[in-house]
């Protein structure tokens, strides 16, 4: 029986280091998109299985902000399942009709790494919301009717 692949095998076939390809696996968003995906083509080619404990980092890499008005008036399980396909982990957040929290959230989401928000803006605090949005200097897209493009948009952005 041939020897499983390590990190190092990894590492040595990609030509990057050891602590790169941890990277990689543990989500963090340090690492260009070609690297980490010449790294996961070379894990999946060396049939790479992390251990139990190992985070997959498939969706983890990538974070995507969601801030509405409310948890309970957003299709959220659907554009959570749209973005989940696509590679991407979404992180949900209620304003609470807040316009105060709403910017807090937009600038928390973006120091936590996400690459791109879907928002829907505050009635009567649009002006206020999208300038938040710009500030991060991050793409953004409305909350849509259609989940799955709401997602296709936001990453076609990214």
């Amino acid at each position: 029986m041939p020897k499983a692949a390590t990190i190092k095998d990894i590492a040595r076939e990609a030509g990057v280091s050891p602590s790169l390809v941890s990277f990689v696996f543990n989500g963090k968003n340090r690492v260009g998109e070609e690297t980490r995906r010449r790294i996961l083509e070379v894990a999946d080619r060396l049939g790479y299985r992390a251990g139990q404990a190992a985070r997959v980092p498939w969706p983890a890499a990538h974070l995507v902000g969601v801030i509405v008005p409310s948890l309970e008036d957003a299709p959220l399980q659907e554009l959570s399942d749209c973005a989940y396909r696509r590679g991407y982990t979404v992180l949900f957040a209620s304003a609470k009709n807040d316009p105060v929290r709403f910017c807090h959230l937009v600038r928390a989401l973006a120091q936590k790494g996400v690459e791109g928000f879907v928002a829907s803006p505050l009635p009567g605090e649009e002006e206020d919301c999208l300038t938040a949005l710009d500030v991060t200097e991050k793409p953004y897209v409305p909350l849509g009717s259609n989940p799955d493009q709401t997602i296709q948009e936001l990453i076609q952005k990214i």
